[in-house]
């Protein structure tokens, strides 16, 4: 069973939805005191477990999750208004890992951020260090090289016309000179962006493992198509990492 790839968006809508709610959240604990909602303290004892112990400082949760939800309504607006999507169509299989992935990864975040346990603590917010300021940097140059290839591809379909959802051109411009998916290379930034900021958080490296993964197979699936969709494609275009792969 196959469903639009213009349902990407639906992942962006809902990760948006829980983001937000998961921001409010924090600032319910953290500016005005209270303690974690019942039923959202049930939530991650289903999604995650009970016993939860906080591994990161008020700091770093409060600038990992802003980031994590300034990069799912950047995504939302994207999709919304700057991708064109075309006709191909994904595996539902595919479609519901992809939305497993933005609830998996937000709750195992939080499942390690302090006040997140259900056990109230106070709120000590800690000085600015370098791994989050190097995080920060990080994270804002992925969104910036992210947003310039997704306006590349954009545009290439928008000059072609009213058949411009169903034909392919080789996209050229900021860093398609050296890899065919930067898109998704700016995606692994992000994650490891968010990895600096938390520092000591034991579960987000195996989130960033598994979007390296993903992100890996799809970007050699989509290099593989440009070499024999495009006869004169460039030989020195890696799949997503720079002379690497």
């Amino acid at each position: 069973m196959e469903v639009p790839k213009r349902w990407f968006l639906h992942f962006y809508m809902f990760s948006t939805l829980i983001t937000t709610v998961a921001l409010v959240e924090m600032y319910r604990m953290y500016v005005n005191g209270n303690s974690l909602s019942p039923w959202f303290n049930f939530l991650l004892d289903v999604l995650t477990t009970p016993s939860r112990t906080a591994s990161v400082s008020f700091t770093s949760a409060v600038i990992a999750l802003v980031i994590l939800t300034l990069q799912a309504y950047r995504r939302l607006y994207e999709c919304l208004y700057v991708s064109v999507f075309s006709t191909a169509r994904m595996n539902i299989t595919h479609y519901l890992v992809g939305l497993g992935h933005y609830l998996g990864a937000l709750a195992l975040l939080l499942a390690e951020l302090p006040g997140f346990n259900g056990r109230g603590q106070p709120t000590v917010f800690l000085n600015v260090e370098a791994h989050h300021v190097g995080g920060v940097v990080m994270c804002v140059l992925s969104f910036i090289v992210q947003h310039h290839t997704l306006t590349i591809l954009a545009n290439l379909r928008k000059k072609q016309g009213k058949n411009g959802k169903e034909r392919y051109v080789l996209p050229r411009g900021g860093l398609f000179c050296v890899v065919s998916c930067p898109h998704m290379l700016a995606e692994f930034g992000i994650y490891i962006g968010v990895m600096l900021v938390l520092w000591s958080h034991y579960s987000w490296p195996i989130v960033t493992l598994w979007v390296l993964c993903n992100q890996v197979v799809v970007a050699r699936m989509n290099h593989k198509w440009y070499q024999n969709t495009f006869k004169d494609y460039p030989k020195k275009r890696k799949a997503m990492f720079p002379y690497i792969l």
